[in-house]
């Protein structure tokens, strides 16, 4: 006997959202809705979805009853509706954080039987992550370090959306939100760090007030260290980094999907995961499937909301740290501040 379709809510429909549905809709057997204020947004995703139950009210969304959300939103609208499905016993996914509610209240409110509350990886989906996480477990020994950089043009992002692209605001600005998106995945391969010394900056010179710069330099909980460096103000794009061990060093660039290995023993080679460009709707879509097959029994979420607290609790620790011009140690309790200009 086929079991009844699990009824999910997708909270908002912009590039992420829009991604969400698209996926969601390959988890069958799902009944999808939508709930974002804005008219063209709903009227988009039901051109693509004839099927779809839209709403412009969150609580007529509500009275149709989901068993689940999905919280597609900008990253300060987050908590109010990670509150809202830990209220009501609701299953959610909610895209990745610039700050993180007490992860000790999350992780209480789920551990209700049967309840999920999965924050996002995404990128620990990624086949060159997977293989980068395996190499690191498996075969480079003792951990001496790594080094990691992402440079994506700001103005690539979203061009038509004007100011009110949320991450034009100095708050959830992109390179900020980057910071933890790019240590989530990190962390997982690498370890969490212990203290940091950060440098946040702006030496760009894009409009508006915004920092663009985002340098850490971390002592790893576990043994070594760990550099991160995310720019956003010159043009190109490259995500790419090494890490050394006791047995060698291995070379890996997620945008061209290439790992290389050099190690004592004798092993020197180059594999080939795929370029991003090529394997990273995929890699969004098993983020998707895997969560509802979370909620169905069928599998475990690989991320929690602690280690989600602890990468942003990293990003606020290297802010406070540019500040202060001191090393800082990364307390999971403190979250990146709330600018108010």
């Amino acid at each position: 006997m086929q079991s009844q379709p699990l009824r999910v809510l997708q909270i908002g429909a912009g590039s992420m959202g829009t991604r969400r549905l698209r996926d969601l809709s390959d988890c069958a057997p799902v009944k999808l809705a939508l709930y974002d204020s804005r008219a063209d947004r709903r009227e988009r995703a039901l051109a693509a979805h004839p099927h779809l139950a839209t709403f412009a009210d969150l609580d007529e969304a509500l009275a149709w009853q989901p068993a689940v959300l999905s919280i597609s939103t900008p990253p300060d609208q987050h908590d109010k509706y990670i509150d809202l499905a830990l209220e009501r016993g609701l299953h959610h996914f909610c895209e990745a954080n610039i700050w993180t509610m007490s992860p000790k209240l999350v992780e209480e409110a789920s551990a209700r039987p049967g309840l999920v509350s999965a924050p996002s990886c995404s990128l620990y989906f990624l086949p060159a992550v997977q293989e980068l996480l395996r190499i690191v477990r498996d075969e480079l020994g003792g951990l001496h370090g790594y080094q990691m950089a992402l440079n994506t043009y700001m103005p690539d992002w979203h061009p038509g959306e004007g100011a009110e692209y949320y991450a034009r605001r100095r708050n959830t600005a992109a390179g900020r939100e980057m910071v933890p998106f790019e240590l989530l995945w990190l962390n997982q391969v690498f370890g969490t760090a212990r203290q940091v010394q950060g440098i946040v900056t702006r030496v760009g010179t894009l409009p508006g007030v915004v920092e663009d710069m985002w340098t850490l330099q971390m002592e790893l909980a576990g043994g070594g260290t760990g550099q991160i460096m995310v720019l956003m103000a010159s043009p190109g794009a490259l995500r790419q980094g090494w890490c050394f061990g006791e047995r060698g060093q291995v070379f890996f660039d997620l945008f061209a999907g290439v790992i290389h290995r050099d190690y004592r023993n004798g092993v020197h080679d180059r594999r080939e995961f795929g370029q991003i460009k090529d394997v990273l709707e995929e890699t969004y879509r098993r983020e998707t499937t895997t969560f509802i097959d979370v909620i169905r029994g069928n599998a475990n979420w690989p991320q929690s909301y602690r280690a989600t607290a602890l990468a942003t609790a990293t990003l606020a620790a290297a802010e406070t740290s540019a500040a202060s011009g001191q090393r800082c140690p990364v307390n999971v309790d403190v979250q990146p501040r709330i600018h108010q200009d």
